[in-house]
């Protein structure tokens, strides 16, 4: 299965969207990220988080490799480019699942117009695919332009999740400590880990797939904490699985 994030416009959390998704799976799965952002920035965050990764920048190269790659893993991660070009069509030519972070301002949703008629046109030739959801993403609480943005977005053909990722320091810090919010501690990041756990679960079942649980799953549905928190008496001793195969491109 091939998961892609799409945006034309640049800084609205593609990258750190990617690489909490793969976090998520690689609990449930093999998974291997993609990055083919010029920049290179989800991919240097996975190396030091030990997951596999390729930097595939070229069209042909997307097109041709990902069916091979997809039958190699359980999922696939694709972080796309700022902008819209060959490399976003190539792309959603081959995702499964297509989806498109926005910020909460007017700027951002018209900027977001043309990514969404790239998907029309990809499921228009697909047969519906990818399946595509949009998602507001670095949004602050309780604002009018939250509460506008979320009015806007409803209105549009392509379906909007009613999870949301709220802005937060520590997403803003994550990349720099090389860890995710699923590993941080601290009140915020619990609150921003639980959004994407609800983010995730959202996707999937919005787009009728049923996702195996976590191997380290516990009822708090946070499954990479259960590595800090203490062991319950009837628990067996989990292992910790990491992946550090990364393939070079």
């Amino acid at each position: 299965m091939i998961i892609s994030f799409i945006n034309q416009k640049g800084g609205t959390g593609k990258s750190t969207s990617a690489i909490h998704l793969v976090y998520w799976l690689k609990e449930r799965g093999s998974v291997l990220l993609i990055d083919a952002d010029a920049q290179n920035s989800s991919s240097i965050w996975a190396e030091t988080l030990q997951i596999p990764f390729e930097v595939i920048s070229d069209p042909e190269d997307l097109f041709d490799n990902l069916p091979n790659l997809a039958n190699q893993y359980d999922f696939i991660v694709v972080d796309g480019p700022g902008g819209i070009s060959e490399v976003s069509k190539s792309i959603l030519s081959r995702s499964n699942i297509a989806l498109v972070p926005c910020q909460p301002s007017g700027l951002d949703i018209r900027s977001s117009n043309k990514t969404l008629r790239f998907i029309r046109q990809a499921q228009e030739l697909r047969q519906g695919l990818p399946k595509a959801f949009l998602y507001l993403n670095r949004a602050t609480k309780g604002t009018i332009l939250l509460r506008e943005s979320q009015q806007v977005l409803a209105e549009l053909d392509i379906p909007t999740l009613s999870s949301v990722i709220y802005q937060r320091q520590c997403l803003a810090d994550a990349p720099g400590q090389n860890i995710t919010a699923f590993q941080m501690s601290g009140a915020m990041a619990d609150s921003s880990a639980d959004e994407f756990d609800s983010l995730f679960r959202e996707v999937f079942s919005d787009a009728g797939i049923e996702i195996k649980p976590s191997t380290q799953e516990t009822k708090s549905s946070k499954p990479t904490k259960s590595r800090t928190q203490p062991k319950s008496k009837s628990r067996s001793k989990s292992s910790k699985s990491r992946t550090s195969k990364s393939k070079a491109s």
